[in-house]
């Protein structure tokens, strides 16, 4: 029996459930949870060990829509890059949905949180599983939507509606090309089917519209995977809570843009153009963000910037061709970020506040943590040996050497350089002369720190070889003498964290705030945003305040009065008070029995 329709089942029946339930049964809402993570891991184990030949495919079509002049297929299908991204979406969703459970306890809209990730995780999963463009993108939207209503969780702020309607926005502007490439792809070649693409490649082989399709969707992949110009919505998007945060940030919308070129690399690998402009995009965002987290000062804010700029790392990967690297990049970040992610919603929780000089220093933290900050930090960082980080980032050095980009190897070192730097600045501002609190059992709640624990462990060499096992990751290490390179990279991060100590424990070697340096912070932190409100959001408000004395404009906004007018004199009528109710109903009746008895008389 095939159980793939379960996946999506599952997550979606949770969804409707908890949309049902009574907001403040809180016994019965972590019930439909444990369920739904019970039951996905159960089905998602079951299909990998059917899964058990690397080549087999497996197919399922839900039902399908037919049309005049053409079929819509709602089917789903799983390969070793399908299965590999269920099990990232499931295994890291559900350990951020167990971590939840004790940073939402009994907060304003529990269930409503629960019931937005269902719906996440539901989407997410169409997207990876869908065998079609067409049932791809329904997902694709439907993950857009859920991050819209995650980032804006907290409506009552009006800062928190206006960054998830920004985040909206950005995104609707790039999905517009994507759609534009999905419908040159049916043009081209008669279908959605990922499978019928890419074996029809060569038959229909036109590389004017070939170019223009990788180019559209290329754009189209920027605002989700929020690349340069259209990464700074992601930033804002910090105003959810710290879990939806890590959701986002780590396995989730951000990353399904690598996931789509991954699938589609075969397009993408005949044209080289594009690849190139991929690079470009790459570069510019790496080091932009890179920068911008040196000089952030909100703890949410720099791990943004630092996703910007590692997914700039996928994207410079995918602009070689090396598409197993990228994924194995893709998974080995996802538990970095996760980690880093959820241990500063502990901080967060329990103090209070976000700025990272506000924090410094704590005094008091459990030493879970304190551990996975400092996991997680020094595997982002690639720390040598022990770290999955290292060993993810190794691999892209690597081919970059092989592929004789010298050029891009400056930057990608760079990059790591300036990593290590805001990474250990963040932990050595917050952490300074930190007294850990070692009484780990009087201090242990399960709900958050099993997830940590479990993250911890895969942010370490042991989920490096993890993933490896799963991932087909060629040895590049003829490139350079393995232990001269893995040398170089040790070298390169103790020379990093020396810096860093010297800048921000030593206090030495600090770059004085005179009005230079507040010049290029501004530019890198809100420039792009004055930018896009200068040439794009000012000109709209002038436009529309123009339209407003358009005649037809002013109908309008007269049918809109006198419907508000007839509503709020509808709502005087709601009195509860029973005798009034009773009065008027039976002063109904009256009526209508007149009415009745009139047209019977006179007609």
């Amino acid at each position: 029996m095939n159980l793939l329709y379960l996946l999506i089942l599952f997550p979606l029946t949770g969804y409707l459930l908890l949309c049902c339930v009574n907001k403040k049964n809180y016994s019965i809402i972590n019930l439909i949870n444990f369920l739904v993570i019970g039951l996905l891991t159960v089905t998602i184990i079951i299909i990998t060990n059917r899964y058990h030949n690397t080549t087999l495919v497996i197919k399922q079509t839900l039902w399908e829509l037919s049309l005049p002049q053409i079929t819509l297929s709602y089917s789903l299908y799983l390969d070793q890059l399908s299965l590999v991204m269920s099990w990232l979406i499931i295994g890291v969703g559900l350990l951020i949905k167990i971590y939840s459970l004790w940073y939402m306890n009994k907060k304003e809209g529990y269930s409503r949180f629960f019931a937005y990730i269902n719906l996440f995780i539901t989407g997410m999963l169409i997207v990876i599983l869908a065998d079609n463009l067409f049932f791809m993108f329904f997902g694709w939207e439907l993950v857009s939507f859920c991050s819209y209503l995650l980032i804006g969780f907290y409506y009552r702020d009006d800062n928190n509606y206006y960054s998830a309607m920004k985040s909206f926005i950005m995104n609707r502007f790039s999905d517009i090309f994507l759609l534009v490439a999905i419908f040159l792809i049916y043009y081209e070649y008669k279908s959605f089917n990922f499978n019928d693409i890419d074996n029809n490649l060569m038959l229909y082989h036109n590389k004017t519209v070939l170019l223009l399709i990788t180019y559209m969707i290329v754009i189209g992949i920027i605002g989700k995977s929020a690349q340069f110009p259209l990464y700074s919505w992601l930033k804002d998007a910090m105003v959810g809570p710290t879990p939806v945060s890590a959701l986002i940030h780590s396995t989730t919308m951000v990353t399904i843009g690598i996931y789509l070129v991954i699938r589609m690399h075969k397009i993408f690998a005949l044209t080289p153009t594009t690849l190139l402009f991929m690079q470009y995009i790459g570069i510019i965002t790496i080091i932009i963000s890179s920068l911008s987290a040196l000089l952030q000062s909100n703890i949410k804010k720099i791990l943004a910037y630092s996703t910007v700029s590692q997914i700039s790392y996928m994207f410079i990967t995918l602009s070689i061709s090396a598409w197993n690297i990228s994924l194995y990049y893709l998974v080995i970040h996802a538990f970095c970020k996760s980690l880093l992610f959820l241990s500063t919603g502990v901080l967060i929780n329990i103090y209070g506040e976000q700025q990272i000089f506000k924090l410094s220093p704590i005094k008091k933290l459990p030493i879970i943590t304190y551990l996975g900050f400092l996991v997680g930090g020094s595997s982002l960082s690639a720390f040598p040996f022990i770290t999955a980080g290292f060993y993810s980032k190794s691999n892209i050095i690597n081919y970059i050497l092989i592929s004789n980009n010298y050029y891009l190897f400056c930057i990608v070192i760079f990059s790591t350089i300036i990593t290590t730097m805001y990474t250990f600045r963040t932990i050595l501002i917050i952490y300074n002369k930190i007294n850990i609190e070692f009484k780990i059992l009087n201090n242990f709640n399960v709900y958050r720190d099993i997830p940590i624990i479990i993250l911890i462990i895969l942010a370490t060499v042991i989920g490096a070889i993890i993933v490896s096992y799963k991932i087909n990751i060629v040895n590049y290490n003829n490139s350079i003498s393995s232990i001269l390179f893995e040398l170089i990279f040790v070298i390169i991060n103790i020379i990093s964290i020396v810096i860093s100590i010297n800048i921000w424990y030593c206090q030495k070697f600090l770059i004085k705030d005179n009005y230079y340096f507040s010049c290029i912070k501004y530019l890198l932190l809100y420039g792009l945003d004055q930018l896009y409100k200068n040439i794009l959001i000012k000109p709209y408000y002038l436009i529309t305040n123009k339209l407003q004395s358009d005649p037809l404009t002013k109908l309008i906004n007269f049918v809109i009065f006198i419907i508000k007018y007839i509503n709020n004199f509808i709502l005087y009528t709601e009195t509860n008070i029973l005798h009034w109710y009773i009065n008027s109903t039976l002063i109904g009746l009256v009526v209508l029995l007149f009415i009745y008895i009139y047209n019977f008389y006179i007609f």
